[in-house]
């Protein structure tokens, strides 16, 4: 089976041809690299998944096969200990067409397979049971993507297996979408929501119960960014090696391409490169941010300007309008925080304190500008002399953010909960999302804590030790009337 990276991000897509006859997966390969680490860990599957059969001109669709950690990736000690408690292997169990996205792809394939249908994994007594995790795991999927959507200004969350969750009047709902995709952006158009995510794929609803899929871009691009003008709505799409820019109106009419960049590789030799990003300006025109340049649209002409820029690591559009952003740094990638009000023309520099070592969440995270133009963001400056140092949640002026002395230090920062998502930031409510995905919150500047949407860890451990456990009955049993017959044998 061949990775291919065309219409993924988050996801990964294996693609293969192989002799007729029966299969069980061996091994899952996971990669992590988080900046201060980087290491991969072979997860044994077999019985996990179950098996399958492959025939003469017959697609076999496998449809989702799911890696969940039960401990942080974050944590160093997660991929070097082998015990088998750290993360399972199961599959979705939920309907797929992945020959219809994949297929077009390879069209003298799709013509000897044309009619037939497909088949997919073989029914055992592991089933419910494999099931159920695959349940656990999508209800808990890992909400990555914060999203501000431009017309009601709701914040939004895209997760793993189309979950969507919507924060109204101080709480969160989540909306189950008929893909098992990552989501990455969303809008709302003519009374309608739409969202985009990996696959092409573009869900649309009215009511936010309904979802009709429609492709306005081909399977190898997936939709990571919307946004809207007066008169224009945009997309960012990523393919393998570039990205694509798109310009439409209404839902139903088509997209049009009206620019693309190649991908940087963010590590390209001795040189750090900076990422692709986009936003709308004050003036209500198109900008992308591309590495250290800056490209402006003009829908008039379909044309673009182009200037110098600073190179980014990560950046983000606030409801206020703001660009908050962490900066490309030369020695290990991660420069300073950054926050711009003039749509990026200008960047301010957050001078901060953090450890050398070890603050890395911390580090990579964005900042927030307020409406009154105050800065928050997380900080190891200590408190009081004497005191240890502990991360803490500190504020300044947006004037003074470049003095490292006039933080105003408040509560310590949630254990593992380090990463501030600043789109999600309404009035003094703060949100983060920590180290096994939940999100936590804070409205007194990190005094007092509640979890705004939890991931139930524990229940899907003791859902994978009881799959475990039935395994071994299942193995057993097999194995007993092997060693009866073995005994026979040798007492005759």
């Amino acid at each position: 089976m061949t990775p291919v990276y065309q219409g993924t991000v988050d996801s990964q897509l294996f693609i293969g041809s192989m002799p007729p006859g029966e299969y069980m997966i061996s091994t899952l390969y996971s990669f992590y690299n988080g900046g201060d680490m980087s290491s991969w860990i072979s997860m044994p599957v077999f019985s996990a998944a179950g098996e399958f059969a492959v025939s003469d001109t017959t697609l076999t669709d496998l449809g989702s096969v799911l890696f969940q950690p039960l401990l942080s990736i974050k944590e160093s000690s997660f991929w070097s200990t082998s015990i088998s408690s750290k993360a399972f292997v199961t599959r979705v169990f939920e309907e797929s067409d992945l020959g219809s996205i994949v297929l077009p792809q390879y069209p003298q394939i799709q013509q000897q397979l044309n009619g037939k249908a497909s088949q997919s994994w073989k029914t055992d007594e592991l089933d419910p049971l494999r099931e159920k995790l695959s349940v656990l795991a999508t209800e808990n999927a890992l909400a990555a993507s914060p999203i501000v959507l431009p017309t009601t200004q709701q914040r939004a969350l895209a997760a793993k297996f189309g979950r969507l969750a919507i924060q109204q009047d101080g709480s969160w709902t989540t909306h189950n979408l008929p893909t098992n995709s990552q989501l990455y952006a969303a809008l709302q158009i003519d009374g309608k929501v739409a969202v985009g995510g990996e696959l092409g794929q573009l869900f649309v609803s009215s009511d936010w119960q309904q979802w009709q899929l429609t492709k306005p871009v081909d399977a190898d691009e997936a939709i990571v960014w919307m946004g809207q003008t007066a008169d224009n709505y945009f997309a960012l799409t990523s393919s393998a090696k570039q990205y694509q820019v798109y310009r439409f109106n209404q839902l139903n009419t088509p997209w049009q391409k009206v620019g693309s960049y190649v991908k940087k590789d963010p590590n390209d030799w001795l040189v750090q490169n900076g990422g692709l990003f986009a936003a709308i300006t004050q003036q209500g025109t198109l900008r992308i941010f591309n590495d250290n340049k800056r490209h402006d649209y003009n829908p008039a002409d379909n044309s673009w300007s182009t200037d110098k820029s600073t190179s980014l690591r990560n950046m983000a559009q606030l409801a206020n309008g703001a660009l908050v952003a962490v900066e490309v740094s030369q020695w290990d990638g991660v420069g300073s925080q950054l926050i711009s009000v003039d749509d990026g023309l200008t960047w301010q520099s957050i001078n901060r304190n953090l450890s050398l070592f070890g603050d890395i969440k911390a580090d990579v995270s964005l900042p927030v500008l307020t409406d009154n133009n105050e800065v928050i963001t997380l900080s190891r400056n200590r408190k009081s002399s004497g005191e240890k140092s502990q991360i803490r949640i500190a504020t300044t002026a947006l004037s003074n953010a470049d003095d490292s002395s006039s933080w105003q230090l408040h509560g310590v920062a949630k254990d593992n909960c380090h990463s501030l998502l600043p789109q999600l930031t309404t009035g003094t409510t703060l949100y983060f999302l920590c180290d096994q995905g939940q999100i936590v919150s804070t409205n007194d500047f990190g005094e007092t804590w509640q979890t705004d949407i939890d991931r139930d860890i524990a229940q899907m451990q003791a859902q994978y030790e009881t799959f475990i456990d039935e395994l071994k009955q299942q193995q057993e049993a097999e194995e007993k009337p092997k060693e009866t017959e073995a005994e026979t044998a040798s007492e005759e």
